[in-house]
């Protein structure tokens, strides 16, 4: 929230309720019938003349501040930490010092609003307090309003807790690079109306070489401007609010494998995580849909207790219909050496794994360009019982040129984003690029 909308903040809550009481006594005191009928009671001719003169210009002075005071933070997006199809957790960003906001909900057939509890963090080293609030024991697939105080009326739905109708989800990574391209990737992602995003690492350039000398208020607002531009453009046309899940990139925290967590870590304080602290998590959508949201050595390494939680979430969901990883650096990247350190680990503690519990597609990402893999197995092309591996990362970022790898079945210079739909005869993944033509389709089936 910047300056101006804290100063409204600071005064709303005054106003507001004076608005209410004013335009209550109003049409007490002065029915409509009387007001704009006044012959059927001459009696009252002085308070009619009163109503015509003053009090329609005071009723639409107080609807202008009533309009003009009841505004959102600027910064407001919606995301899960739990089951989808039960709950969502509302965040929302504002200046330390502001008036704190009630958050109301209620079903889009209910009736009453019911008011949530919400927490606040400050966000380290900045003026600005994260809210979040987790609404919970809601109706899969369902539509759901809320607002904040007195504020606008939003719409959200949760996800289907079965495929009898198609699940769409839209997942890119390399995001807010370049402005201007990731807006232009953003409109044509909310335009196809997904139940949610996933955002595949590097989100707001934060950290990295070229921002080496940037002060850590530079990097705050790095982050605001990505979630601002979020805020406005991740709304589908009938008003619905698109959530965004993440996995976390080299570009969103201190470069170096060494220890990272040692510095401080914006990302883990703008999105809300199941286990503080730790970046990778699943995300089990009903009984047919399960993501599994990977740290590809930024914050964890591959191997280790990471692994060992992969290989145990994956037997886990050995008999679930479709079983997606998405992670930021490539097993097998596109633009980068194959023998890149990280790709190297990934094939190692990963890959094998993929293979074992049957992984159909994985979605990789830090490239910047388009590609699909062969199907691969033990690192070998394999198109019967392989591995597909698609990105690679250029939501918003300049692409660059692929590398002829012998793993390549199709690659290109291009911004790209993947739209996965989920039916209960199998799913769809599509290739979309910046202007939002179809570059590439693979379907897959359920065995």
């Amino acid at each position: 929230m910047n300056r101006s909308e804290n100063f409204k903040g600071c005064f709303s809550h005054l106003f507001l309720p004076i608005n209410r009481q004013l335009l209550g006594l109003f049409f007490q005191v002065c029915p409509s019938n009387q007001i704009f009928n006044g012959q059927k009671n001459p009696s009252k001719i002085k308070v009619l003349k009163f109503s015509d003169r003053v009090m329609r210009s005071i009723f639409f002075f107080l609807a202008f501040v009533v309009a003009a005071f009841a505004q959102d933070p600027d910064i407001l997006y919606l995301t899960w930490k739990d089951d989808p199809s039960t709950t969502m957790t509302i965040v929302w960003h504002t200046d330390t010092g502001s008036k704190p906001l009630a958050l109301f909900s209620k079903s889009a057939d209910g009736e009453g609003w019911i008011e949530h509890t919400s927490s606040v963090e400050r966000l380290c080293g900045s003026p600005i307090e994260i809210y979040q609030s987790e609404l919970t024991n809601l109706a899969p697939d369902t539509e759901y309003f809320f607002r904040l105080d007195d504020g606008p009326l939003h719409r959200f739905r949760t996800l289907p807790d079965t495929l009898d109708r198609p699940l769409r989800v839209a997942v890119g990574g390399d995001a807010y690079q370049v402005k201007c391209i990731f807006e232009k990737i953003n409109d044509t992602v909310a335009s196809q109306s997904p139940d949610f995003a996933i955002v595949g690492g590097d989100v707001a350039y934060s950290e990295g070489l070229s921002t080496a000398l940037r002060t850590h208020l530079w990097r705050v607002e790095r982050w605001e401007e990505f979630f601002r531009i979020w805020t406005k453009q991740m709304v589908t046309s009938e008003g619905r609010i698109i959530p965004i899940m993440s996995t976390i990139g080299n570009h969103d925290l201190k470069e170096g494998f060494d220890n990272p967590m040692r510095h401080k870590v914006l990302y883990y304080q703008m999105f809300p995580l199941p286990r503080k602290g730790i970046s990778y998590q699943k995300m089990k959508i009903g009984k047919d849909v399960c993501f599994f949201l990977l740290d590809s050595g930024h914050s964890y390494p591959p191997g280790g207790a990471q692994a060992e939680w992969l290989e145990k979430e994956l037997k886990e969901e050995e008999d679930t219909s479709f079983k997606v990883p998405v992670y930021h650096i490539g097993a097998y990247p596109s633009e980068t050496s194959y023998i890149h350190r990280g790709s190297k680990d990934i094939r190692k503690f990963w890959c094998p794994l993929f293979e074992k519990y049957g992984v159909k597609v994985s979605i990789e990402n830090d490239n910047h360009t388009f590609k699909r893999t062969f199907p691969i197995r033990d690192g070998k092309v394999d198109r019967e019982n392989g591995v597909i591996y698609v990105g690679d990362g250029a939501w918003g970022v300049t692409p660059l040129k692929p590398k002829r790898h012998w793993y390549l079945a199709k690659a290109a210079q291009t911004n790209c984003y993947w739209l996965v739909t989920f039916t209960k005869e199998g799913a769809l993944y599509q290739a979309f690029n910046l202007e939002g033509q179809l570059i590439d389709e693979l379907t897959v089936e359920i065995d």
